[in-house]
């Protein structure tokens, strides 16, 4: 009797229990539906932004060189039989720097030699055929066009001993061209060809710096060849002479990019600069832009979406994030002139942009955060005295 009420009561409980499941199923969850999950204000760094003037130093790496290289190449071909100077050395006008083989000069100097003796023959024979048929011709026995025809050869001749001549200074030039001098003083900044090197005729042996005005050459990026026209000015800093800038002046700026680094090759003179400076130190120009009147924002501020640049800006009154797009011009060192989507008094998210969502509510700063007056403290429950110690009898 007693199982049999205990299967009962169990019998009634199962039916009681997937009753609720299924009354459950059938009916939304109330609490759910009520229930949103709020996302908690997210504190954030904030500036109010508004028009000041900004500035610009760019930085472009370079190199010193003179302002004038010379590439000293032989105008023969020939093997170089040897070098008669080093790196580093300084040469004075009219040294020698480098001699060639002169083994196939010398035989072409007399082969052009005999041939001057040779036409000189033939003139002076010429010339005496021609004054006989000049004494013939005064006592009738040859023609007039004979004689001219032997005038004629005889000019000629001339013309062949001319051009003979001609060749054996030339050849005898290739003799002296066999001698490379320096034609400037300088020092010697490089060596293209050494003793044994067989060299075309123009090819760069040995190279020379003339001594005195030195240049920084850098290469310039597409986008900054603007900034150079707008430049206040140059300033030049050698990492190699801590504490020291020297002024420079914009002296050439190519056109033309390079093909290989996509750049435009700049030249700026050197002002004031002493022996200290030495050709191939590495140097920095620093181009001083000008002054504008501008918004301008950290580039912590910035973050982008679907490609497009954009700022978070802080409704002051709900305390509300609202993503605004902007238009950038140009970057400085370390922030970003924005040229549209602005206006002076916005309060613009400088920390925690990639964070945020759309309406999101934030925390001020209390620098920023509008005033509210303080909650009044709870009254602190009183500190009962502590006893009065009693006096020892």
């Amino acid at each position: 009797m007693q199982n049999r009420r205990t299967q009962t009561a169990l019998n009634v409980a199962s039916v009681a229990i997937v009753t609720l499941a299924l009354t459950a199923c059938g009916k939304p969850d109330a609490a759910k539906s009520e229930v949103q999950k709020v996302e908690p204000p997210r504190p954030v760094r904030t500036i109010q932004v508004g028009l000041s003037a900004f500035g610009d130093i760019s930085y472009l790496p370079g190199e010193v060189r003179p302002r004038f290289e010379q590439r000293y190449g032989f105008r023969v071909p020939g093997k170089i039989a040897r070098r008669v100077v080093d790196v580093g050395q300084t040469v004075k006008v009219g040294q020698v720097l480098a001699v060639l083989d002169s083994q196939d000069v010398l035989p072409a100097i007399n082969a052009q030699a005999s041939q001057v003796d040779v036409v000189k023959t033939d003139l002076k024979f010429q010339q005496s055929e021609l004054k006989r048929q000049q004494e013939l011709r005064d006592k009738g026995f040859v023609s007039g066009a004979s004689l001219e025809r032997q005038a004629a050869s005889a000019e000629a001749a001339q013309a062949r001993v001319a051009a003979a001549q001609s060749q054996l200074a030339s050849a005898q030039n290739s003799l002296a061209f066999q001698t490379l001098r320096a034609d400037k003083a300088g020092v010697v900044v490089g060596i293209d060809a050494d003793a044994g090197s067989v060299v075309a005729a123009g090819q760069s042996v040995v190279r020379v710096a003339e001594l005195g005005e030195r240049e920084i050459v850098v290469n310039v990026p597409e986008r900054a060849v603007g900034m150079l026209r707008s430049a206040k000015g140059f300033a030049v800093v050698i990492d190699a002479l801590p504490g020291k800038v020297f002024q420079a002046k914009l002296r050439e700026l190519s056109p033309a990019a390079d093909a290989a680094s996509r750049t435009y090759p700049a030249r700026f003179t050197l002002i004031g600069a002493d022996d200290s400076v030495k050709l191939g130190m590495s140097a920095t120009v620093q181009l001083a832009l000008k002054e504008a009147q501008a918004i301008v924002v950290p580039h912590s501020a910035l973050y982008t979406r679907d490609d497009k640049t954009r700022v978070w800006v802080v409704d002051p009154t709900a305390l509300t994030a609202n993503a605004v797009e902007v238009k950038v011009s140009e970057s400085t060192q370390d922030s970003v002139v924005i040229a549209s989507g602005l206006k002076a008094g916005d309060l613009v998210v400088t920390a925690g942009a990639n964070l945020l969502q759309a309406g999101q509510r934030v925390v001020l700063p209390a620098a920023v955060a509008p005033a509210v007056a303080p909650a009044a403290a709870p009254a602190a429950a009183p500190v009962a005295a502590p006893p009065k110690a009693e006096p020892k009898k």
